[in-house]
């Protein structure tokens, strides 16, 4: 909580003025002790980063299923067709099997997060080699907010942020880099480099499908649209070209129509469906809800031109607050732009959210994940 007192709400376009009557420009002195800030900022993520690696990854087991993965297409197998528990795939079980979560279930990640589970397996499988790499993406966050932001603490802010700390660092989660995509396409449209936000873009959908929202940004211009829309329909055809959505193995289809936690204005929704819906097609009825106000949000985003910045983090904002789930380190994908953009509310947010590991030591003891 105390970043939110440390960090006060600057546009990301703040100028500084220089008063000329000086022998030395005010700005020069502003920029030189934000560059030495911006070092500060960057060496200490990879500090207190680098205490985290060693450490076993207590909050989340998601790495090990990234690493098992990574070590299926180096076998020349998918994980999109495979799932961990499938017989065909019995002769690699080992103790990396053995911590991997919703073992009948296939892959759910993108082709682009697949990548980095090869990588990562391929410099040597550890855990801290996948940690490592999100340590680096929490790096490179850092130093982007501190190229796209003017005010000078905005870097700190990201860089020592707690809980960007620990999903990167102790839980090797690839959702930090998926940040960084977004906070590039917003900076990339503000100084309308289409072409490289169009990259950015599609980068993002080919690690999480959230990178969708940055697509109606490119309404006005038809054939970015076109060209964004198509890349990412190919990064998607395979969480769905091995198993059809309605196939009880696929990943895909069980997170989209089963999996909740976590919601806030899902709940809601989902309540009223169950008390006007018949109860068998209730929950379909309130993710069709969601889904339609999510779109009409992107429509009037694109009418009423807001600028990228602001558009962006709107979006990735109601994409979070409307979702049946969000695990923690789903703030990554806005922490980034939200400081960028001079905001601090999901700094609050990051906070709060820690306590969305309550129920983690009845899970360790007694194997049952109960939200109280």
């Amino acid at each position: 909580m105390w970043l939110f007192f440390f960090f006060r709400q600057t546009p990301a376009y703040e100028i500084y003025q220089c008063d000329w009557s000086s022998d030395v420009c005010s700005s020069d002195i502003a920029v030189s002790s934000r560059r030495a800030l911006d070092r500060v900022a960057l060496g200490s993520a990879l500090l207190f980063g680098a205490l985290w690696l060693v450490a076993p990854p207590l909050l989340s087991d998601d790495l090990y299923r990234y690493l098992w993965e990574g070590r299926l297409w180096l076998e020349g197998l998918s994980p999109y067709r495979f799932a961990p528990d499938d017989p065909a795939v019995a002769h690699l079980r080992d103790g990396l099997w053995a911590n991997i979560n919703n073992k009948p279930l296939t892959s759910i990640y993108p082709p682009l997060s697949q990548i980095i589970f090869v990588v990562a397996q391929w410099l040597g499988g550890e855990v801290w080699t996948l940690k490592l790499l999100a340590l680096l993406a929490h790096a490179l966050s850092v130093a982007l907010v501190a190229r796209a932001c003017t005010e000078r603490r905005a870097s700190l802010a990201i860089a020592l942020n707690p809980l960007l700390l620990s999903e990167a660092a102790l839980n090797g989660h690839v959702d930090i880099l998926c940040g960084v995509l977004l906070l590039v396409a917003a900076w990339a449209l503000s100084r309308q480099r289409f072409a490289q936000a169009g990259v950015a873009a599609c980068a993002a959908v080919g690690l999480k499908v959230v990178g969708l929202v940055v697509l109606p940004l490119f309404v006005r211009r038809p054939r970015l649209l076109i060209a964004a829309g198509f890349g990412s329909a190919l990064l998607l055809v395979p969480l769905v070209w091995s198993r059809a959505l309605v196939d009880p193995a696929s990943g895909a289809g069980q997170f989209a129509t089963r999996w909740r936690g976590n919601e806030s204005m899902f709940a809601l929704v989902d309540r009223l469906s169950y008390a006007l819906f018949d109860p068998s097609v209730a929950q379909l009825v309130a993710r069709s809800i969601v889904a339609a106000v999510l779109l009409g949000l992107c429509a009037l985003v694109v009418y009423r031109r807001v600028p990228p910045w602001t558009a962006i983090r709107a979006l990735v904002w109601a994409v979070l607050l409307l979702s049946p789930q969000v695990h923690p380190w789903y703030l990554a994908w806005l922490l980034p732009l939200e400081v960028a953009a001079g905001g601090s509310a999901g700094l609050v947010w990051s906070a709060a959210i820690l306590c969305a590991y309550a129920p983690l030591d009845r899970w360790v003891a007694e194997g049952v994940w109960d939200l109280p």
